[in-house]
């Protein structure tokens, strides 16, 4: 690609991209890429997170073989658990995305599981996360095209 053709692509994916979108009051922008690589890591550090708030001092390898032997109480305390910490941490995940304060959006009343349902898609959107996922997938395909020999299974052998 020159450099006019590198320009003209970068335009039309700009063109096509809103900077910005109003949800319920609340602007939605696009992140810089610094921020959006903390959100993702945030992301990637839930799990454990939850889990640790779930079933304080468990693995996720110990946690499965509780599982196996858990009485129906432990694990109607977990569920109960799970219900009441979830919706917190999804919030709180969403408001970091937003750049919005917390509070603010569990005190709206205007807002609601639909208007977060609404505000994450507009982040979405404004981010162009469904055209990264499309991209990355494509060139996920690339990759592995280009180190598999045609006509292989898929798995590379060492010569």
């Amino acid at each position: 690609m020159n450099h006019n053709t590198k320009d003209l692509y970068r335009d039309a994916v700009s063109l096509s991209l809103p900077r910005e979108k109003n949800v319920r009051g609340y602007a939605i922008r696009r992140m810089p890429i610094g921020q959006l690589l903390t959100a993702l890591q945030t992301l990637r550090e839930m799990p454990g997170e939850l889990l640790d708030t779930l079933m304080p001092g468990l693995t996720p390898k110990t946690l499965l073989s509780r599982f196996r032997t858990m009485s129906a109480q432990e694990l109607k305390t977990m569920l109960v658990r799970a219900v009441t910490v979830l919706p917190g941490y999804g919030v709180s995940l969403l408001a970091r995305l937003l750049g919005v304060e917390e509070g603010d959006l569990l005190r709206d009343e205007m807002i609601g599981l639909d208007g977060l349902a609404e505000m994450l898609e507009a982040w979405m959107e404004v981010n162009g996360i469904e055209n990264f996922i499309r991209a990355a997938g494509a060139l996920q395909v690339k990759v592995r095209n280009s180190i598999t020999p045609a006509g292989s299974s898929g798995s590379l052998q060492r010569r």
